[in-house]
């Protein structure tokens, strides 16, 4: 809601700063254009009215009259009366008219845009008022009250921002709805794992003369309940995790292949329990300079998601190649297909839409790796056609 009030502030600042410019610039012409009119109209009898009240006509002896003629700009020459030649003094009358389109028409003029900018100033606040209210509304889940027509386009802005503010919201709203659930589904399904557990270990305590075969299997069993225990363990950690701040991104230079060879050897158990072959094409000397720790768990929760839905005695291949300037890495597992509408949708968090990969864990894994790549500067992608599913990262080869 910030965004948006900064948003569209600027562009209320824009209209109300267009709007004024061109106010001032109609008044300047018409204004203009009035002074053109009255001198056209009543110039030169306001000019004889000036004159006459300035300056008298005064008779002139002969012997003055030629002195009196060489300065035209300050006497004027009138008609003779009796033979004695007329003249009066203009001095008073200049005086008077350059006050008048000095001092009064400039004085004029900026008193008209005072009174543009005053009018200005109203229809500004008045603006301001309704774009606030506007916000207000929006800011309490309505509508946009609707603006007046100058704004136009800032209430089409408004509109689309405030659809946007919904969709957000339902999404936020949505994720933390399936966050919920998946939490309490989590704390009931660890119920069952952790009784199951309890009754094989107080069947071992309480009846220490089992036979091996029977101890054998209880603690086996035991122990499977507790691995599934350990896994819904980690998918809490994951939500929790998710819901942390910004991540951090500490770069350092790593040679990748020694990178995805150890992130590979780290997921060998999980690998060899499904029958799952992983395998490492990585050549020597590429070298990235990225956060080691936080793309480990990006790269490591990709190839969890491959060898979780990879076909048993298939492999999960993990490929390193330089591409320009940045670096890819791939991870390729052949299982069931992702349908082209889940491919997109994958990435986002809590989603776990039962058609697209199957079942399990807590929708955040490759949410998580996303945001970590992202985080880079880089982007992840993923397709998947003919059983063959491919998830792409690229980050650049230098920060």
């Amino acid at each position: 809601m910030e965004r948006m009030k900064t948003m569209q502030g600027i562009r209320t600042r824009r209209v109300l700063m267009r709007r004024m410019f061109v106010r001032i610039a109609c008044y300047t012409i018409l204004f203009i254009l009035l002074v053109a009119a009255a001198r056209l109209l009543v110039g030169d009898a306001l000019s004889a009215f000036i004159a006459d009240v300035t300056a008298p006509w005064v008779d002139v002896p002969e012997a003055t009259a030629d002195y009196m003629r060489l300065f035209g700009n300050q006497f004027q020459e009138g008609m003779r009366v009796n033979g004695v030649a007329t003249f009066r003094d203009l001095t008073d009358y200049h005086f008077v008219v350059g006050i008048i389109k000095g001092p009064v028409i400039w004085s004029a003029y900026i008193i008209g845009l005072v009174i543009v900018l005053s009018v200005s100033c109203v229809d500004a606040a008045a603006i301001v008022d309704q774009l606030t209210h506007a916000i207000e509304r929006m800011a309490e889940g309505d509508d946009a009250s609707k603006l007046s027509d100058e704004l136009s386009s800032v209430q089409r802005e408004l509109e689309l921002l405030g659809e946007r503010e919904k969709l957000q919201v339902r999404a936020a709203q949505a994720a933390e709805s399936r966050k919920n659930e998946l939490v309490a589904y989590l704390a009931h399904d660890i119920k069952t794992p952790l009784t199951s557990i309890v009754g094989y270990l107080a069947l071992l305590a309480e009846n220490p003369d089992l036979p091996l075969e029977a101890r054998g299997r209880y603690a086996h069993n035991a122990l499977d309940k507790a691995r599934s225990l350990d896994g819904m363990m980690d998918e809490f950690f994951e939500i929790t995790r998710y819901n942390l701040s910004a991540i951090p991104i500490e770069r350092e230079l790593i040679d990748t292949r020694l990178f995805v060879e150890q992130v590979a050897d780290e997921l060998f158990v999980q690998a060899r329990d499904r029958n799952v072959e992983l395998v490492v094409d990585a050549p020597e000397g590429i070298e990235a300079f990225i956060d080691p720790k936080k793309m480990a768990r990006a790269l490591s929760n990709i190839i969890r998601n491959g060898i979780a839905f990879a076909r048993e005695g298939s492999e999960v291949l993990c490929k390193v190649v330089r591409d320009g300037d940045g670096i890819v890495f791939t991870v390729t597992d052949t299982g069931k297909e992702i349908a082209p509408a889940h491919l997109e949708r994958i990435f986002e968090r809590f989603y776990r839409e039962e058609s697209a990969r199957g079942v399990g864990g807590a929708g955040l894994g490759l949410a998580i790796a996303r945001e970590i790549v992202e985080a880079h500067g880089g982007t992840v992608r993923a397709q998947s056609a003919g059983g063959v599913t491919t998830l792409t990262i690229r980050v650049p080869a230098e920060g």
